[in-house]
């Protein structure tokens, strides 16, 4: 299991680095296509050993969608006029 090389060789270190395109691997075992069973045990664990290793994800992950809304709320659409944001 990849998951558990990478937090037995490199502990949290490597779990709360991003890579080149600034995506966490828990970001990339969600958008993951190759992940067949979202509900699986192997699955679950996975995420479980993620977020055990590194807890501050949560908030960083909840910033980055906040980010993403303000973002999103403040370019304006084809017709020049801002989007609203439903909350």
């Amino acid at each position: 299991e990849i998951i558990g090389l990478l937090l037995k060789t490199y502990d949290a270190v490597s779990v709360s680095k991003r890579n080149a395109h600034k995506k966490l691997p828990i970001d990339l075992l969600f958008e993951s296509n190759r992940v067949e069973d979202r509900e699986s045990i192997e699955y679950m664990e996975s995420v479980f050993r993620l977020l055990k290793a590194y807890p501050e994800m949560v908030m960083v992950m909840n910033i980055d969608m906040q980010q993403q809304h303000s973002d999103a709320a403040s370019c304006p659409s084809q017709n020049g006029k801002k989007r609203k944001l439903g909350y």
